[in-house]
């Protein structure tokens, strides 16, 4: 079984760990968390203003935009922050750590840096100690995050239509892993002894490993959603090579399909509500689409039982579509992240929209509030408000607070409240061919309100430089900063596990740690 030990790290900062390694069998473990007791203090309201501060910055982190961020948990039980993959549209990708320096301060440190052939990598998820990147290349990609050089894993998912835009995940249920269970052991699986069986609470014994992941994982490219999952049956002494995405010896298996009738798929979320639906599952796909909808999908057990590599049924949601009238939809985020038990909240989904907004959809019935938060703009020259600045990327925030970025650099944070009776919606304002009643309540009271974020741009420097007139000459009298859009966040998680800031990437090629520090 793969499980890092924790190690510390050498003179240059490298932490030297490998995962030990089975010689017969990969699998996925949890990695235990070490709790350091340090950490950012909060105001106990939660109606405080959460102001994130500066605590690390590498403008030149690339030679081009960042393209995907993803934080990994450090094995170092010293570490008080997670390390970070970032990708950039140069082609690099690089692994960071946070190291803290005399006096108290924070630095970023470039631990290793590379190359891909199928580069750049447009995005990543994490789960665990495995590493999934969607690629320029049409192709999903996996390492191993146990350490900075994220060694490869044989295989990929390589038969997209276009370049990987989005990946997401939803967990296979019990009776799907009961399947998983009982299923033949591939050749070259086969093992005994202790090291490579699970062991059975219920019954005292030992059972042999499933073949399989524990999760269903999507992947995006035009209006293509490609459904996959783990496979562990290929041995370590496997050549680390593209083999193909349905061979014994690939890491990642291919299942199946689902597609979009037109529009480019942008993002995708994947999760798992609270309570079960109506309709028979909790399991849900959304995707934001370039047309300026969101759609999704049901994620059902396949009625099959005889496979344990079926893929699970992917049933559209009944209304098909939602219209955000914000252009195109770059960005999601499920509430069930930050809200996994709220029966409510863990139905909603926040999208950002290339208008500069924020709105919600309720993914049981797809239908979108009408009420929008205008989340980002940009100034010109004069500190006039130019034309609304699109929402790149949100992450979940501190205090179960949704974080947002776009093009005018600034960070914002995010409180998703319940509205009084008094301040819901009139179901009269919502589109004429909505539902209504229960449904139209679960969009209509709840609002986005804000949370606080950050004072400065992502990657600006301070510099104040003249700003060109129409004829392109230079104007002393007017000047701007220098200031690049934020392009990707991912949360950031203190050694306990709480949310504590955000890790941005901008479109110069910087990375931007952000810490919170609550006040009235």
């Amino acid at each position: 079984m793969l499980v890092a030990r924790a190690a510390t790290r050498d003179a240059r900062g490298v932490t030297p760990c490998r995962a030990s390694r089975s010689r017969r069998r990969w699998t996925l473990a949890p990695r235990a968390r070490h709790v350091v007791a340090r950490g950012v203090s909060f105001a106990s309201d939660d109606d405080a203003h959460i102001h994130l501060s500066v605590v690390a910055r590498v403008p030149d982190a690339h030679a081009g935009a960042v393209l995907a961020l993803a934080a990994v948990d450090d094995p170092d039980p010293d570490a008080r922050f997670p390390w970070f993959v970032s990708t950039s549209v140069d082609g690099t990708v690089s692994t960071w750590h946070v190291e803290e320096r005399a006096g108290g301060e924070l630095e970023l440190v470039r631990d290793a840096s590379f190359g891909d052939d199928d580069a750049p990598w447009w995005c990543l998820a994490v789960d665990e100690e495995w590493l999934f990147a969607g690629t320029h290349g049409r192709k999903v990609k996996v390492r191993l995050a146990v350490d900075a050089d994220l060694e490869k894993l044989p295989g990929a998912i390589a038969n997209h239509t276009g370049w990987v835009r989005a990946l997401a995940s939803v967990r296979k249920t019990p009776n799907e892993l009961e399947r998983a269970r009982r299923s033949p052991r591939l050749p070259g699986a086969s093992a005994t002894g202790p090291e490579d069986a699970f062991f059975e609470a219920r019954n005292d014994s030992y059972i042999s490993p499933p073949t399989f992941g524990n999760a269903w994982r999507f992947s995006a490219a035009c209006n293509v959603v490609r459904v996959w999952q783990d496979s562990f049956a290929f041995d370590e002494d496997d050549e680390m090579g593209d083999v193909g995405d349905d061979a014994l010896s690939s890491a990642v298996v291919d299942v199946g399909e689902t597609k979009i009738f037109t529009g480019d798929v942008l993002c995708l979320a994947g999760f798992q509500t609270a309570t079960r639906s109506p309709n028979g599952s909790s399991r849900f796909l959304i995707a934001g689409v370039a047309d300026g909808t969101v759609r999704g999908w049901r994620v059902c057990e396949s009625p099959d039982t005889s496979k344990p590599s079926n893929a699970p049924v992917m049933v559209p949601i009944e209304k098909r579509f939602a219209e955000t009238n914000g252009g195109r939809v770059q960005t999601l985020f499920a509430l069930a992240e930050v809200f996994p038990k709220d029966d409510l909240m863990s139905r909603l989904v926040v999208f950002g929209c290339r208008d500069g907004t924020l709105g919600l959809v309720d993914a049981e019935t797809l239908l979108a509030s009408p009420a929008r938060v205008k989340a980002h703009t940009l100034e010109d020259a004069f500190g006039e408000k130019q034309k609304a600045s699109g929402v790149a990327c949100l992450c979940a925030g501190p205090k179960n607070t949704v974080a947002s970025g776009g093009d005018d650099g600034i960070v914002r944070l995010w409180r998703v409240s319940r509205l009084s009776e008094s301040e819901k919606t009139n179901d009269d304002d919502l589109d004429a061919g909505s539902n209504s009643g229960g449904d139209v309540a679960n969009v209509t009271c709840v609002s986005l309100e804000p949370a606080g974020g950050t004072r400065e741009r992502t990657g600006d420097d301070g510099d104040d430089v003249s700003s060109p007139n129409a004829r392109g000459e230079e104007e002393g009298e007017k000047t701007e900063k220098k200031s690049a859009g934020t392009r990707c966040l991912c949360a950031v998680r203190d050694a306990s596990g709480a949310r504590v800031g955000v890790l941005a990437g901008d479109r110069a090629g910087g990375l931007t740690l952000y810490v919170a520090a609550s006040s009235q």
